[in-house]
């Protein structure tokens, strides 16, 4: 308690001797601490945002901001209005609550505009409200599909006719509104052509047309029977090359080594699409096709008169033959592998090629596993040859940095800032504290030097006998700190008031 009381005083005395403006400099350094360190925590005990929703129209960022008010969280709306951010911890809960409460709502109709009193429509008005809810359905499901941000579908719908020639198909309109990098593929936009076909009565997949926000017809590759056949027949060449060739190439790893061999295909396949139909007569075979028999018989005579008539049919087949497309005709493989390395005596690897006979037995175990065919022309060429020797790059996952320097980076740099005003200011403090008594100019009786330290004195004892070594220290200390010299004769001039008396005694 005592050594606690000598501290208290110790700083008591030692901001006693500090000038009005030091003590100001002090005040403002103390208050700038202690709003740099209220700042600081106040940042690192906010919770970080996350998005709730996003691209919301204002009646739909109205109803959840209502929402959300009603449930005490804070919320923030950005990108002028658009997206709404929450506290990070509560966006699953809340995009679940607000989706149970339709928020935000979608603003498209399905069949649930039939769930009200429907008394009183017309057939008109009833087929109208059948095809919005029809709409709506699909515009539903379009807009489940990703990468779409919204969707809208048109269907014209014509009367049934009795007479079939007069009945018109229906046609149907998609336009898709992509996000932003979104591209469909060939294949989805196939889809939501049968899809929509599929709904709809009496609709092909041909009377379908899809386009983006920009006006670009996306159904047109679609439309265009050669290139759509092209671009698939292109598909399923490159996937059946690349099946064949991981077959060879994980098989050659586990024997060779990874990274020992290099296997490509080359596949040709028949894409030729034969429909033909064969009538073929034998006359040697015939049936009876029908027959017909007549009996008349004469009253008067008795007598009886028979007619027949029988049909014969020529025995007739009929064959209607579809050739398969999509076969291999033929495969090219072409396969590199690596030989094997011994150690010297120099301890450096030598490169040994393969033997004729292993050769010859990977060349077979391709053979195999692919299925060449010699019959039908396939071939192989296998050839042994040094490989470059590369550095294998590392396996493991890189981290990402990009993401970790979002999430922390600003945080990390703060700490940094706070810690350098932390070290500065105790450096200045310390300096503050100690430069009362610590840079004094030494006495006549007790300094040996400049960097001697001169004690606290507690009483004025007036000024030294000026002599001749007293005199040469004050102007050796003052010619190499004339600075220091500068800031004593200013401290003096404030502590003596007009009448000539000591205030206080300076030391320093």
């Amino acid at each position: 308690m005592d050594g606690f009381k000598t501290q208290i005083d110790n700083l008591k005395a030692r901001l006693g001797h500090l000038s009005f403006n030091q003590k100001v400099l002090l005040g403002a350094v103390a208050t700038a601490s202690v709003i740099s360190v209220a700042v600081f925590s106040l940042w690192l005990q906010k919770e970080d945002s996350a998005v709730l929703f996003t691209n919301l129209s204002p009646e739909d960022a109205s109803a959840a901001l209502a929402e959300l008010s009603k449930q005490d969280i804070n919320a923030e709306l950005t990108n002028g209005g658009t997206t709404i951010m929450v506290p990070e911890n509560a966006v699953h809960r809340l995009r679940v609550d607000l989706a149970a409460k339709g928020v935000p709502s979608t603003g498209t109709v399905g069949f649930e505009i039939f769930d009200g009193k429907q008394y009183g429509l017309t057939e008109f008005l009833q087929n109208v409200n059948f095809k919005r809810a029809l709409e709506g359905e699909l515009t539903k499901s379009i807009e489940s599909l990703q990468g779409i941000q919204s969707a809208r579908v048109h269907l014209v719908l014509p009367k049934p006719s009795i007479f079939k020639k007069l009945a018109s198909p229906a046609t149907a309109s998609v336009v898709l509104n992509m996000g932003r990098g979104a591209r469909l593929a060939d294949n989805q936009i196939n889809g939501i052509q049968s899809l929509v076909s599929g709904s709809v009565e009496n609709l092909e997949a041909d009377g379908v047309t899809v386009i983006d926000q920009h006006g670009k017809v996306l159904s047109a590759a679609m439309a265009d029977d050669e290139a759509g056949r092209s671009e698939s027949q292109l598909a399923l060449r490159k996937e059946v090359e690349s099946y064949l060739g991981e077959k060879a190439s994980s098989m050659l790893d586990g024997v060779l080594g990874s990274g020992r061999s290099i296997v490509r295909v080359n596949a040709a396949l028949n894409f030729e699409k034969i429909d033909k139909e064969r009538e073929i007569f034998d006359p040697a075979a015939t049936v009876v096709r029908s027959e017909v028999r007549q009996e008349e018989t004469n009253p008067s005579t008795g007598g009886a008169n028979e007619n027949s008539t029988t049909n014969y049919e020529i025995n007739r087949t009929v064959e209607h033959i579809v050739g398969h497309t999509g076969g291999i005709k033929t495969l090219s493989v072409a396969v590199f592998v690596d030989g094997t390395y011994e150690t010297t005596e120099e301890g450096t690897p030598a490169y040994q090629p393969l033997s004729e006979d292993e050769l010859g037995q990977l060349r077979r175990i391709v053979q195999t596993s692919i299925g060449l065919n010699a019959v039908r022309g396939d071939q192989i060429e296998v050839v042994n040859m040094q490989f470059q020797q590369q550095e294998v790059p590392s396996t493991g996952m890189a981290p990402d940095w990009v993401g970790l320097l979002t999430q922390y980076g600003g945080k990390v740099v703060l700490l940094i800032a706070f810690l350098a005003i932390l070290l500065t200011l105790k450096k200045n403090l310390g300096s503050l504290l100690t430069g009362v008594g610590g840079d004094a100019v030494a006495t006549a009786g007790g300094a040996s030097g400049p960097a001697a330290v001169a004690e606290e004195p507690e009483h004025f004892d007036g000024i030294p006998e000026m002599d001749d070594q007293v005199i040469g220290d004050i102007q050796e200390y003052a010619a190499d700190n004339p600075d220091r010299v500068a800031e004593v004769i200013q401290s003096w001039i404030r502590e003596i008031d007009l009448g000539g008396n000591v205030k206080q005694a300076v030391g320093d």
